[in-house]
């Protein structure tokens, strides 16, 4: 039997050394300009090593198989990535053709399905990507887990999410948005300007609660979670500043209320195989979807799967296309609890920055500052406009929370608090 070939699109460095250790020859499909594979990518923090252990025998099998290949290929423009499928991936048939990257996982699910490789179904995808189809396959498979909301073009149904009262709040988010991108509180309907008014917004009524995120990976419909997240983000804003794991907050029936909704989610979206992402709101005893991606988290939350389960979920959201299981990683689990806290610091120019800093009630094993004195700090609009990010461990969720708390009280990013037009560029 040949060597089993998996196609990957848009791999940074991290997801590129996650691909190395699966048994398989990798290809890898990237956008022309991107980083070169060997540096270290920003949604993922340089971590200190983990324990030694035995070696992995996956690992020492896949030396045998061969340098990856690399091509470099607009797939976000239609005509020119599958004329590529049809010319370079179908002669090389390729077990599963997959993708960890928000850009890559349409055009990875389309070119799986062309050459009759295992990946995610492109119908699936569409619907995880499109938050009004997404809302629209709850309403009719789990309408519970669903806020009210209407599309931005429909201005009965709107105004009908303003009709819950003097306190309702609606939420306004591009249909196709990511990274808390162009996300807004809307009090009262002469307050949605009418750019948001078009089928490209999605409006959705403000439900209270405690926010998480939940990875899992799924296999024949069965959805295993490998952890969740407790967020922490700007107030009634939509800006993660914080992602503990195992969240605090949540008790064993809480956690469980949260799997099922999840699962719940996953088949009506009809995502019966692979990794997902899914947010979720928790007030009381009821859970609201908030949104989902076949894909791992960002903002290296794969990075606490890591340290608090010992999984590489990177590697077990490429391997699962491949028949790899996902599998402890030598030395098991680092910590208890792990976090990733979000480095910020009012509008203005960069006057200093503190080092990485010793915690009383947690250590930091990852630190990332992109700022230095004299650059400009944009208001906190989008995940686009956080200055940094620490990972964190500690013994307990108690410790992790405090630990937390300890560093965002921190000046770590000191700036002259200038007006927001003199950090103009």
């Amino acid at each position: 039997m040949g060597a089993v070939t998996l196609v990957v699109l848009g791999a940074d460095a991290a997801v590129a050394r996650a691909a190395a250790t699966l048994p398989v020859d990798v290809v890898h499909v990237r956008l022309p300009g991107a980083a070169p594979l060997d540096r270290a990518p920003h949604d993922r923090v340089p971590l200190a090593p983990a324990r030694r252990g035995a070696p992995d025998p996956d690992t020492r099998k896949s030396t045998t198989h061969q340098a990856p290949a690399e091509y470099s290929v607009d797939y976000q423009h239609a005509p020119t990535f599958l004329a590529f499928v049809d010319a370079v991936l179908r002669p090389l048939a390729p077990a599963a053709v997959v993708s960890l990257t928000e850009l890559g996982l349409e055009p990875a699910a389309v070119a799986a399905r062309r050459v009759g490789a295992a990946g995610a179904p492109p119908e699936a995808v569409r619907t995880t990507r499109d938050k009004l189809a997404m809302r629209r396959a709850l309403a009719r498979a789990a309408p519970h887990l669903n806020p009210a909301f209407a599309a931005g073009d429909d201005p009965e149904a709107v105004a009908r999410l303003f009709d819950g009262g003097p306190d309702t709040a609606v939420v306004a988010k591009p249909v196709a948005g990511t990274g808390s991108n162009a996300v807004t509180l809307v009090r009262a309907p002469a307050d949605l300007p009418s750019d948001r008014r078009t089928p490209a917004t999605l409006l959705e009524r403000y439900v209270p609660g405690r926010e998480y995120s939940v990875e899992t990976l799924s296999s024949g419909g069965r959805h295993t979670c490998l952890g969740i997240a407790e967020k922490r983000t700007t107030g009634e804003g939509f800006v993660e500043l914080a992602h503990l794991m195992p969240a605090p907050s949540l008790d064993g029936p809480g956690r469980l209320r949260v799997e099922r909704a999840v699962a719940e989610l996953l088949d009506a979206v009809g995502l019966a195989d692979g990794p997902a992402h899914t947010e979720v709101k928790v007030h009381g005893d009821r859970v609201t979807v908030i949104e989902t991606h076949n894909r791992p988290g960002g903002d290296g939350i794969a990075d606490l799967v890591r340290l608090t389960r010992g999984i590489d979920w990177r590697r077990a959201a490429l391997g699962w296309a491949v028949g790899a299981r996902p599998r402890r990683e030598p030395g098991g689990p680092v910590a208890a609890a792990a976090a990733t806290v979000f480095l910020t610091a009012p509008p203005g120019r960069v006057t200093a920055v503190a080092p990485r800093p010793r915690l009383t009630t947690g250590r930091v094993v990852g630190w990332d500052v992109e700022v230095e004195p004299g650059d400009p700090v944009s208001p906190l609009r989008s995940s686009a406009d956080r200055l940094g990010m620490a990972v964190l461990t500690a013994p307990s969720g108690t410790a992790c929370a405090a630990a937390v708390d300890e560093l965002t009280a921190l000046p770590i990013v000191r700036t002259d608090d200038r007006p927001e037009e003199d950090t103009c560029t």
